[in-house]
């Protein structure tokens, strides 16, 4: 996990914020968009990973342990959603 986790991060560093994106999926938001996009794909990206390495679904209690993991790392997924560019700046 913690290496899905770290390339997602530097992803989201090098990826700039597109603001036509707004237009496209119809969010008030960006940042809020943004955020719960890249939470939303990790938490698909672990799920995938456990359902094809032990054939079933996590428990509550996995699940509860997907969540927290990626809620660790929260904070730094908002820091580097902050700092980035906009397209062609």
């Amino acid at each position: 996990m913690k290496e899905t986790i770290e390339s997602e991060l530097e992803a989201i560093s090098k990826y700039p914020k597109d603001p036509a994106s707004k237009t496209f999926w119809e969010y008030d938001s960006q940042f809020d968009f943004e955020y719960g996009w890249h939470i939303g794909y990790l938490e698909a990206m672990f799920f995938t990973s456990y359902l094809q390495m032990r054939k079933k679904v996590p428990d509550r209690s996995e699940e509860l342990e997907i969540k927290q993991t990626i809620a660790s790392h929260s904070r730094e997924i908002k820091k580097l959603l902050s700092k980035r560019k906009t397209f062609g700046q």
